[in-house]
């Protein structure tokens, strides 16, 4: 039986078992990461892709490892240029996954990555037992269900209407079909969303003529 099972191998996913594994809660052969995706923040990398985002909303104090100050250390060492923007250090897209990438080595998290998508989740006396699509059977003493919303995109009423109304004209940020901005025909409108209802989408009115 294992320690620790979670599900969601995303942002969320990744920064409990960084948390789990570094602060001695847990070992990498009593974890078990499950995710659809071949490799971690797979749904990350390819929405930021996309969107061609240079540098994160966040400071750089906020990413996957325990130590606040460990993505800065990581540039640092590695004497990257151009890796921070403005007062708050936002750091640039790239020293933000290669810092992911290093962590993920640095744990072993490849030994405790499931690949799968989970069909049932039943509480035991023990703790948690947990299907797999593939019919293969994890079971563990605790259970962390940290799916995100990637995967659960939103779609407000007039958003649903243009789409219906002019398909090919509007994609939510968590699209997976979506092209990459520079492919679209200009000019692109993006709006968010009430913050209740997370959620980023494309608008191009010029895919489409007005009646």
């Amino acid at each position: 039986m294992l320690e620790w099972i979670i599900i969601g191998g995303g942002i969320q996913g990744m920064t409990m078992a960084a948390f789990l594994l570094k602060s001695g809660k847990t070992t990498v052969d009593q974890l078990a990461i499950v995710d659809r995706n071949e490799e971690p923040l797979a749904r990350w990398k390819h929405c930021t892709e996309v969107i061609s985002m240079p540098y994160l909303r966040s400071p750089s104090v906020h990413h996957l490892d325990v130590n606040p100050f460990s993505l800065q250390k990581y540039v640092e060492k590695a004497e990257w240029n151009n890796n921070f923007y403005g007062q708050y250090k936002r750091p640039s897209l790239k020293s933000f996954n290669e810092h992911c990438v290093h962590l993920a080595d640095d744990l072993s998290i490849k030994q405790a990555w499931v690949q799968g998508e989970v069909t049932s989740a039943c509480k035991t006396g023990q703790g948690w037992e947990i299907q797999l699509q593939n019919k293969r059977r994890l079971v563990g003493q605790k259970l962390v269900i940290s799916i995100g919303i990637g995967e659960q995109p939103y779609w407000p009423d007039w958003a649903q209407q243009l789409k219906q109304e002019h398909e090919g004209s509007i994609y939510h940020i968590f699209d997976e079909n979506i092209r990459e901005l520079t492919q679209l025909q200009g000019p692109i409108t993006i709006t968010r969303t009430h913050h209740d209802h997370w959620g980023w989408h494309i608008f191009c009115p010029s895919r489409y003529k007005a009646e």
